[in-house]
């Protein structure tokens, strides 16, 4: 087995099916796939035209029109659990592969049999005990619309539905026996989870918890994939707790988990960065870097850094910051002979640098799961990341004996450049100037950059009707997988809320002699660990509730944490030998894992030093908001 990144997605994931098998319609017939996309697709561009109706009307009118919040939820639980069957089923969900890509190739297809029939007894069963919440809510009424509520509720039973099937045609396409086999080890599992009930009884909470957790992680280094892990723990978690009727939680929990207007703007900043990047509209941004550093020492790989920086203030997303920057310049670099290894570094580390760039998507997700405004929380992270950018490309300077350098560029060349980029630059410094100056909110803000992106795209480019259908489909996958985890860690982090995690944790931390420093290191070190073990987005959605109102306990500024909890988590997702990030650059590089690893370690080292200068200096993270008038507490 090989691994591969998803073309919709840039994902690392395993290639289930090399060869004439990858071109088979993955939900058993195309004209299934097609009408999967575009329904999903469909909702997506009818929320983003609802929103700018609503910019209009607000603009014409100053008032808002309270339907579009209805419209809104349906839109986004069909992009949440519709499209992440639709990941599912095209292997783009997050998974953890450190385990199951080292068994023997003859075990493999066991192991992904028995995942595929995990991910269909978790859907099917999570099914099975919504389906009568849905016949009640039926005898319900929206407020607004007067809809049935059933209707709000059908995506989700329609992606669980969708998922359990999808599971059964990829089992329908395994060798029969290790289908039979996997069958037989899930119902042994089945069976020895439900014999656990009595003794998990007895046992007390710590210890019912940490049950939990083994189990959790057993099947996570299984390769199950993250959001069902999360799903199939919280379920597991209440069957022993011996509450059968309160198993209809997981499911009502996980819908409840998407239901936030701030995460519409997810799909949108995907689909502006799949836009852009497919547009070819990083390009003329990467001429113009080079033109500005390229005669530096090492100015090839500070324009990566530099470019990485600005381009992730328009994707949201570091792993397609990672392909499309690095597929842009790879030629570039080759040309001044760069060593492949290090630009696998440079990229992996530009990246982490990123995390806290505007409009991330993982300060989104923070912003809508704790106390923190968003808006804040985008001000804050452009000074982190600068700092982090600078101490990589410090080191990149010393490292950089005997690179050579880009050819000398006339002032009117460099002109050129910039008029070239300069429809690209627009786009982040308007991000960051409308959200900053209150004309609307993060989604909106993320709708109106849709709009902008279309219009570089219908300009710059033929065949824009396709560009614009990739794109989408790409939107689909990608934001379905990260809406999906997101509504399936919501249950999760409530199983670790009524299970006192947040009080042990806080019990723990309070040995540490009443120190905020020590309790930052402790902090980088444990999210660096979770960040390689659950990727940064599932690490985000369980810690940073837990330990952000520990911080505060301690004295720290809530919002200089989130940044140290965010860069140190986005070292672990692209560290390796776990972080998904550092597969995609490797393969993105091409360049082998083993020997990329070695250039990467002085990258690490300075990324640390840099997350351990921004837990030192609160004025790193809060200057850009006080400045601004925004509250950092």
């Amino acid at each position: 087995m090989k691994t591969a990144i998803d073309e919709g997605t840039g994902i690392v994931r395993a290639e289930e099916h090399p060869g004439p098998e990858k071109a088979r319609a993955w939900s058993g017939a195309r004209w299934l796939d097609t009408g999967l996309e575009a329904a999903v697709g469909l909702s997506i561009a009818v929320e983003f035209l609802v929103v700018l109706f609503n910019v209009l009307i607000r603009v014409i009118t100053g008032n808002s029109v309270t339907w579009t919040q209805e419209v809104s939820e349906l839109a986004l639980y069909t992009a949440a659990f519709m499209g992440g069957a639709i990941a599912y089923a095209r292997g783009a969900h997050m998974s953890i592969r450190i385990l199951a890509d080292r068994l023997p190739a003859a075990w493999q297809r066991y192991q992904l049999a028995l995942v595929d029939w995990l991910v269909f007894g978790t859907a099917a069963a999570m099914l099975a005990v919504f389906l009568p919440v849905l016949a009640q809510r039926s005898q319900e009424s929206t407020p607004i619309l007067n809809l049935p509520e059933s209707y709000v509720s059908l995506p989700f039973a329609l992606g669980l539905a969708l998922t359990a099937w999808f599971a059964l045609v990829k089992l329908a396409r395994r060798p029969r026996g290790a289908a039979l086999v996997g069958l037989a080890a899930a119902a042994a599992l089945s069976a020895a989870l439900f014999a656990a009930q009595g003794p998990m009884l007895a046992m007390s909470s710590d210890g019912l918890l940490a049950a939990v957790l083994a189990f959790l992680f057993a099947i996570l280094l299984l390769g199950v994939p993250v959001a069902f892990v999360l799903a199939l723990g919280s379920a597991v978690y209440v069957l022993w707790g011996g509450d059968l009727s309160g198993l209809s939680a997981v499911p009502v929990g996980m819908q409840s988990g998407a239901n936030s207007f701030l995460l519409l703007a997810i799909p949108f900043f995907i689909l502006v960065g799949s836009l852009m990047s497919r547009a070819g509209l990083t390009a003329p941004l990467a001429r113009l870097v080079d033109a500005l550093l390229g005669r530096i020492r090492g100015g090839a790989l500070m324009a990566v850094v530099a470019t990485m920086y600005v381009f992730s203030g328009i994707s949201g997303s570091k792993v397609a910051d990672v392909a499309a920057v690095g597929t842009t310049m790879r030629d570039m670099l080759e040309e001044r002979r760069v060593p492949r290894g290090e630009v696998v570094a440079v990229l992996s580390a530009s990246a982490i640098m990123g995390e806290t760039v505007p409009p991330s998507i993982v300060l989104l997700i923070l912003g809508s799961i704790t106390s923190l405004s968003t808006t804040t929380l985008f001000m804050a992270g452009l000074v982190p990341a600068a700092v982090l950018g600078v101490c990589v490309m410090a080191l990149v300077f010393f490292r950089a004996k005997g690179t050579a350098r880009a050819a000398r560029t006339s002032p009117a060349e460099k002109g050129r450049a910039v008029v070239l980029a300069l429809p690209t630059l627009i786009l982040p410094v308007g991000l960051v100037a409308g959200i900053v100056a209150g004309v609307a909110t993060p989604t909106e803000v993320s709708a109106l950059a849709v709009a902008y992106a279309l219009v570089l795209a219908f300009v710059s480019r033929p065949h824009r009707l396709a560009l614009t259908w990739q794109s989408l489909r790409e939107t689909v996958t990608t934001a379905g997988m990260v809406l999906f985890i997101i509504a399936a860690a919501a249950p999760f982090a409530q199983t670790l809320a009524s299970a006192g995690v947040s009080a042990a944790i806080g019990d723990a931390m309070s040995g540490l002699s009443a120190s905020p420093f020590l309790f930052m290191l402790v902090s980088i070190l444990i999210l660096v660990v979770m960040g390689q073990l659950l990727e940064g987005m599932p690490a985000v959605l369980i810690f940073a509730p837990l330990l952000l109102p520990i911080a505060v306990q301690f004295g720290i500024n809530p919002v200089q944490y989130s940044m140290v909890l965010v860069m140190a988590m986005g070292i672990g997702s692209f560290a390796p030998p776990a972080g998904i990030g550092f597969y995609v650059a490797a393969a993105t590089g091409r360049e082998s894992v083993e020997r990329s690893i070695r250039r990467f370690v002085p990258y690490f080292l300075v990324l640390l030093a840099g997350v351990v200068l921004l837990a030192l200096v609160p004025w790193f993270s809060t200057v850009l908001p006080s400045l601004l008038g925004l509250s950092t507490n």
